[in-house]
């Protein structure tokens, strides 16, 4: 797993760890935190973590893919080897090798439509080249499934609702362009070397350890963290703007089965993961308050009461989609995906699970 480090990442290695799987991770901690994985290391046990494997690597250096499989990077180009007799004659029998790798669950990415717009180069090489990386570093590795993760930012301008994947806009920002990339590098892959992929567009995905600090933080997490330090909450644009908001939980769940599907029609598509239905930004801010004012006893004082939120509305930014709903049905009939969180329940359910507010640990 690459970004093991990261939000989602650490959420599928519990996930994995708890069902008794071996994992191999990936992260360099570019926006991926180690005190995830020392709240993963809590919450499965010792025994348990000794199935998970760690590395520090970055998956726009070749050799760091590589070594993910328990693998040296072959040297081609000499006319003396070819790049599967360089694998062979490479690979290596430690706690890992290619031949126990049996899927690659790709999460590691350089997230944020604006982070894009004000860097497209840095988003261009960890989302795109970083990609290709890990791409040939598993069809080198012989591993067969491959699946990771898109962005529903790949719609763009298409003004149609619900979202449907086969019907897409025009990307809006350098981001957009990359997942987007990541899907015909995927599909390339499938038909020239018969790698199975399965790419998974996320649709704002939230929930406990996604980071609430600095500029590019997702808007639950940074509108939590505002409200009970009796800061503005900023909205960009009138507030009406919506989104198909979507527990971490649900996002697991489709993981685990793209990773395990044996419908062979299911291989080598693009799937929605979302809820199926849209919150406006409005919405989601009473949401949040009417959760933490219900559940203001749980803070760290029983006296303490958060002051009322105050909120701005902000020139809407480059790169946002104006309404955003998916269509989930073809994730439901081709890999049984079937939400089972809402944002009704996730909100409060991300507050339970985050012990006496400290945010540290979203």
């Amino acid at each position: 797993m690459t970004g093991c480090a990261g939000f989602i990442g650490s959420h599928l290695i519990e996930t994995l760890l708890k069902l008794n799987q071996r994992v191999v991770g990936l992260d360099n901690f570019a926006t991926g935190h180690r005190k995830n994985l020392n709240l993963v290391r809590k919450a499965v046990g010792e025994k348990a973590w000794k199935r998970f494997h760690f590395i520090r690597g970055d998956i726009r250096k070749p050799k760091d893919c590589y070594k993910a499989f328990g693998l040296k990077m072959p040297k081609v180009g000499s006319g003396q080897m070819t790049v599967s007799e360089g694998l062979k004659a490479n690979a290596k029998s430690p706690r890992h090798t290619a031949h126990s790798v049996d899927i690659v669950l790709h999460q590691a990415a350089l997230g944020s439509v604006p982070r894009s717009i004000k860097d497209p180069l840095s988003t261009h090489e960890v989302n795109v080249t970083g990609f290709v990386n890990m791409l040939i570093a598993t069809r080198d590795a012989g591993v067969r499934r491959f699946v990771y993760a898109s962005s529903s930012s790949v719609y763009g301008d298409s003004p149609v609702l619900p979202k449907r994947e086969d019907r897409i806009g025009r990307q809006l920002s350098p981001y957009a362009v990359s997942k987007y990339a990541n899907e015909l590098y995927a599909g390339v892959f499938g038909r020239c070397y018969g790698l199975e992929t399965i790419g998974l567009r996320y649709f704002n995905v939230f929930g406990p350890r996604q980071d609430p600090n600095g500029p590019y933080a997702a808007v639950i997490p940074r509108w939590i963290a505002a409200i009970r330090k009796g800061d503005t909450v900023q909205i960009y644009g009138d507030g009406k703007t919506s989104r198909d908001f979507c527990y971490v939980d649900n996002a697991v769940q489709a993981n685990l089965l793209a990773g395990l599907t044996k419908f062979k029609k299911a291989l080598n598509q693009i799937y929605n993961v979302a809820c199926g239905y849209r919150t406006s930004l409005n919405e989601l801010h009473e949401i949040i308050v009417s959760t933490l004012n219900n559940v203001q006893h749980l803070a760290l004082s029983t006296k303490t009461k958060n002051p009322p939120s105050r909120k701005v509305y902000l020139k809407c930014r480059k790169g946002d989609i104006r309404h955003s709903l998916a269509d989930i049905s073809k994730a439901r009939n081709n890999i049984g995906y079937t939400p089972t969180v809402r944002i009704q329940d996730g909100v409060p359910k991300l507050f339970a699970k985050t012990r006496r507010f400290h945010y540290e640990s979203f």
